[in-house]
């Protein structure tokens, strides 16, 4: 029998602000952020649990409201928002060994002029592994 997405308690309090670019350059400990792939994610919400700093939620699409067309293009679709607070992730990889599909991993955030901006399985170029088609 196939696996199939089940419904999940998502939390809807959450408020979304644009952060100062210069703010989030100060406060990062590390070049390499958290990461979620999200096509193998099945919502267990194993990360957000386990998380020893509770730096790690998934988020109800629904509080996107009057964003620019961007973001809410971005999240239309999706089943939750994953969100990780920087600031408080110490990088202790508990939540990467945790996933049970592995969908999660660290990378350094692309070097652009939206740096800061990360979309979800986004890449740097660097750090992408070359594979050849045949």
């Amino acid at each position: 029998m196939p696996f199939v997405k089940t419904e999940v308690d998502i939390k809807t309090d959450y408020t979304v602000q644009t952060v100062d670019p210069e703010w989030l350059r100060q406060g990062v400990k590390s070049p390499k952020h958290l990461m979620l792939d999200p096509e193998p994610c099945i919502l267990c919400r194993a990360c957000e649990d386990v998380c020893p700093w509770n730096c790690i939620y998934m988020l109800d699409p629904g509080i996107v409201q009057n964003a620019d067309e961007d973001v809410e293009a971005e999240v239309q679709n999706s089943f939750a928002i994953f969100v990780v607070d920087d600031n408080a992730c110490t990088r202790c990889s508990v939540c990467v060994e945790r996933c049970p599909s592995d969908c999660l991993y660290y990378a350094r955030l692309p070097e652009e002029e939206s740096a800061g901006r990360r979309t979800m399985a986004a890449v740097p170029m660097s750090q992408q592994v070359d594979v050849d088609v045949e």
